[in-house]
């Protein structure tokens, strides 16, 4: 995967949350209602991706808003006590769901399926880096941050993030809900793709080309990559770091008293990837893709 920059392209911004759950496994919401929910709240689609059940929901799609069909597949890790849970976007209903299954299984049937994959909450599944790279090969994306996994204090992936596109995995970040119940996990962490319209095809070709960024709450208006320098604007923030691997980026901060709403880096050109992260004087986050110069 190489960095695609969703500012420079054409379309329009779509709000979406890709970790759903309903009352076919262990949501509070029925199906009709999550859809009514999150449509209320402003968002443009969702993926229901309830454990081990394949949504068949598609249909329920409108003209503003659109229904992903997918599933959340879980699989025991190499030592007891391990697991991994990887989201299926895009699932085929009727796809078998084998349980239990390793890790290798559900991405060689979700891969077949042509469905996106995503490995879903590494820090609250005790994923080790080396499990994350080994993990996320062939996957789109992994979860930075989880508001359901914020309940024990394990709601960001960031280091497991960094460290695997350290070890050279190429692989992009997504915010999400993991919604269960009504309050806690919902309307916290969303996805904002720029696609050339509300249709399946179109979002799910700019999730797979990295064309969105995530936030919890933060807007990034541009991010411009030009002559040895990267600038990203932004809503009003109280940092913005330009993060690369190891002892590598920047971290910006404002004069007392007042607010960024932009921030430069010069690229020293030993950087093999670079993300920016825009914090907000509520805490939250904002997360582009990385940027890779290698």
């Amino acid at each position: 995967m190489n960095w695609v920059n969703p500012f420079e392209m054409p379309g329009r911004w779509l709000k979406g949350n890709l970790h759903t759950h309903t009352t076919r496994s262990d949501g509070e919401l029925d199906v009709d209602e999550r859809i009514a929910a999150y449509h209320d709240a402003g968002y443009d689609f969702i993926a229901l991706t309830d454990h081990h059940v394949v949504s068949n929901d598609a249909a329920k799609s409108t003209s503003d808003f659109l229904v992903i069909d997918g599933v959340e597949w879980e699989a025991d890790g190499p030592e007891p006590g391990e697991m991994y849970h990887v989201l299926g976007l895009n699932v085929p209903p009727g796809l078998p769901i084998a349980n239990p299954a390793s890790l290798d299984e559900i991405k060689r049937a979700l891969t077949e399926a042509g469905a996106l994959m995503v490995l879903a909450h590494p820090y609250w599944s005790g994923n080790t880096v080396e499990r994350v790279v080994n993990a996320v090969d062939g996957m789109f994306a992994l979860e930075v941050f989880n508001a359901t996994c914020l309940g024990i204090g394990k709601g960001t992936s960031r280091v497991h993030w960094d460290d695997a596109l350290d070890w050279g995995a190429r692989v992009c970040g997504i915010a999400v809900d993991d919604a269960h119940g009504t309050e806690h996990d919902v309307f916290k962490g969303w996805v904002m793709v720029r696609a050339a319209s509300l249709e399946a095809a179109a979002v799910l070709d700019a999730l797979r080309a990295g064309a969105f960024y995530s936030t919890t709450g933060p807007r990034i208006e541009d991010v411009v990559v030009d002559d040895g320098r990267i600038r990203v604007r932004c809503s009003p923030a109280v940092s913005i770091a330009f993060v690369a691997q190891r002892y590598r980026g920047r971290r910006v901060v404002p004069e007392k008293g007042k607010r960024l709403l932009d921030a430069r880096y010069e690229l020293r050109g030993d950087e093999r990837y670079v993300r920016i992260e825009v914090t907000d004087a509520r805490g939250g986050t904002a997360w582009t893709n990385p940027m890779y110069f290698y």
